[in-house]
């Protein structure tokens, strides 16, 4: 090749002309368009990938790889700029269109052409058969394709891949049957975009997503380039051709909705991981700091679940309904005791629960925690659990109730830790509890009851593995409402809602007749009604008729109350004496006020952007009066030191009132702003920018002893 260059080189020089390269400036008459000659042109300089290709055989593929990419790229630009413009100060525009062997005449001697593009096909050929089988042995031996995998096998010591030659020339020699190279090398040229344009994105989106795996060496790599790259392939494969990009197009779509449906187990991982990971910790930091938005509230629960495998069945299918595919659900489990023992013993136990989550598909997350005992553990989960604005807002317990009748129907190696693992089988003492320290901690509580002895019935639509929505039947049963009050109502009507986004059931709202059977019902249809809710209300006579009412119910919602001695349902009457009776039941006791109503801004965020307008105002104003005061000081000061001793001139009297009058007017005006942004700061504590007192984190708390009462957590 070196000696076919440098004979056409040598031949050409005599012949080189700065005006004959003038005239060549324009474009030829008739000719291809420039997208058309780049596809057709493009293929041919493709092969410094060959490297790349085979990678597996180099020995240090990291170094070797750039230095020979970059290596062949350089030399590539030089020999072909040395070319266009050799032929360009030689030949005219026509005879080079018409003329395919004008290099062969232009050299020094012809045959050491010949011989150069003889050489130029053999090594793309054999860079092609060595490289392309490879990549295709690699492609089967990772099993990311089924139908490939009777290619990974390789023949011989070094495990060469006879079969996908085999298939290599297959598709090459159907290429050349085509006989029009033209009409090949633009389908060849979307591919080689294609490829690299993937490339490009690949490196692109690792950047992004900060992955701590992807550590390039090379040190001008910059994740702008890689961006660039990829919009520049996929600009030249839209100004090539259109309809062959669709083609490539759709080939490396199908591919990838083959590889997402077949999810191949292979021994490594891709960048999916690391792109979802980047995204939550933006959307969470987006999110801002631990205030929730009332208009947009969303469970995020936590399931503290039994430890058998029914009741914590129970449990978490009823919390997968309350989710609504909105919401988040953990499912925690609590071991007892600390030291090596425990800890083993709790990580056992997690990947127990991990398994009977996954077998069960529920779309919810499983953490196991060791603490000194129920009480302690459930304090630590509620206040450590959630991360950013995602913080715990509904405990749900499963209700005290007897043993369970039916045994897990699962395959013998799942859960079979778990059921058997030590951690505390609460009593009622332990139950009770740990409701009262979920409600201290200022969490919605829920108390789930599901008659004993059977699963929950799954909801009309709603399954672990199917949730399409079920079409309405006359037999389905409506979701209840107990509506004791608008603070567990709100709360209690939006859980019954949630359920039917992924089920077909209505919600039916009773209302306590101790609000007034007519006023109360009218009050909370209206209040649904704005808050776009569709529910049938209707009036309930008394809380004795509770059970019988809420008899035909698919499942109820219902009010809780948790005292120091006692779990409360509807109308303060013990849940002992008649939960029994009930369907699956969820009662809840709401920790803070959750309104229905989905207007744009709610009534707090108003008074905020309020008082942070005049807060901001007050505070431009108090600057502008230090600004004035400042130069009546000064100007005081400066007639001062001209008069000297005269202290009772007119001038300087009148100096000195005008800084003082600008100085109480500033010192209002500040007073002003200081109330203004206290406002502010009451209204949202976050918004706050004063530094925190350093005393909260050096000075430690006075021992027990020392301290005049004991620690009180209250009810």
């Amino acid at each position: 090749l070196a000696v076919a260059i440098v004979a056409f080189m040598v031949g050409v020089i005599p012949q080189l002309s700065i005006d004959q390269l003038g005239n060549n400036l324009g474009p030829p008459r008739q000719g291809l368009s420039f997208w058309v000659s780049f596809a057709i042109f493009f293929p041919a300089i493709t092969g410094f990938t060959q490297g790349v290709a085979m990678s597996g055989d180099l020995r240090t593929p990291s170094r070797s790889i750039t230095a020979g990419t970059f290596g062949a790229i350089g030399v590539s630009v030089v020999v072909y700029l040395v070319v266009i413009f050799a032929l360009a100060m030689t030949v005219p525009l026509t005879e080079l269109r018409a003329d395919t062997s004008i290099m062969r005449n232009l050299s020094l001697n012809p045959t050491l052409v010949d011989v150069g593009v003889i050489a130029a096909t053999l090594s793309s050929a054999i860079a092609s058969i060595l490289g392309a089988p490879r990549t295709l042995q690699r492609l089967a031996a990772d099993q990311l394709i089924k139908p490939l995998n009777v290619f990974a096998e390789g023949s011989g010591s070094q495990d060469n891949p006879r079969r996908a030659v085999l298939l290599s020339a297959a598709i090459a020699l159907f290429t050349v049957a085509v006989g029009d190279l033209d009409l090949v090398a633009p389908v060849i040229s979307m591919f080689f975009l294609a490829s690299y344009g993937l490339i490009n994105y690949a490196t692109y989106s690792e950047a992004r997503a900060a992955s701590t795996s992807f550590r390039p060496t090379f040190g001008l790599f910059d994740w702008r380039l890689s961006l660039v790259g990829t919009l520049a392939c996929v600009g030249v494969i839209i100004a090539i051709d259109p309809v062959a990009g669709t083609v490539a197009s759709l080939a490396v779509f199908g591919l990838h909705r083959y590889l997402k449906q077949t999810n191949p187990q292979t021994h490594w991982t891709d960048s999916t991981r690391s792109f979802h990971a980047s995204g939550v910790r933006s959307h969470l930091q987006q999110m801002g700091g631990t205030l929730g938005v009332e208009r947009d509230w969303r469970p995020v629960t936590v399931v503290f679940a039994p430890r058998d495998y029914e009741r914590r069945t129970r449990l978490t299918e009823v919390a997968s309904w309350i989710e609504g595919g909105a919401g988040f659900t953990t499912v925690a489990r609590i071991i007892p005791g600390g030291g090596a023992v425990a800890r083993k013993h709790s990580a056992q136990v997690e990947l127990e629960l991990q398994r009977e989550l996954a077998y069960r598909d529920n779309d919810v997350y499983g953490r196991v925690l060791v603490a000194s005992d129920l009480q302690s553990g459930t304090a630590a989960m509620l206040q450590a659990h959630g991360i950013g604005s995602l913080r715990t807002n509904l405990a749900l317990f499963s209700w005290f109730g007897p043993a369970p009748l039916v045994q897990p129907v699962i395959d013998s190696n799942t859960a079979s830790t778990l059921n058997a693992s030590q951690d505390l089988a609460p009593n009622y003492v332990d139950h009770h509890a740990m409701l009262r320290t979920a409600v201290r901690f200022g969490s919605n509580v829920g108390l789930v009851h599901i008659p004993s002895g059977e699963l929950p019935t799954p909801l009309p639509g709603h399954g672990a593995r199917d949730r399409r929505k079920a079409e309405p039947g006359p037999a389905a049963a409506p979701i209840m409402v107990w509506w004791q009050d608008d603070t567990s109502g709100q709360l209690l009507t939006l859980l019954a809602w949630m359920c039917t986004r992924s089920a077909h059931c209505g919600v039916e709202v009773q209302v306590h007749v101790a609000q007034g059977a007519e006023g109360g019902a009218a009050h909370v249809k209206q209040l649904l009604s704005d808050a776009r809710i569709p529910a049938t209300v209707v009036g309930t006579a008394e809380v004795k008729d509770f059970a019988a009412t809420m008899a035909g119910a698919r499942i109820v919602f219902a009010p809780l109350r948790v005292n120091r001695t006692a779990i409360l349902g509807p109308g303060d009457i013990p849940l002992d004496h008649s939960i029994e009776a009930l369907p699956v039941t969820v009662f809840v006791q709401a920790a803070a006020d959750v309104h229905l109503d989905a207007q744009p801004d709610d009534e707090s965020m108003t008074m905020l952007a309020e008082a942070t307008d005049r807060a901001t105002k007050a505070s431009a104003r108090a600057n502008e009066f230090d600004t004035v005061a400042s130069q009546l000081l000064v100007e005081a000061e400066m007639l001062t030191m001209e008069l000297g001793n005269q202290s009772n001139h007119p001038k300087l009297v009148a100096a000195n009132d005008d800084a003082r009058r600008a100085h109480r007017r500033y010192l209002d005006a500040r007073s002003r702003a200081d109330e203004a942004w206290r406002l502010v700061a009451e209204i949202d504590p976050m918004s706050s920018t004063d530094r925190v007192d350093p005393k909260y984190w050096i000075e430690a708390p006075k021992p027990l002893h020392q301290q005049r009462t004991a620690p009180s957590y209250g009810d």
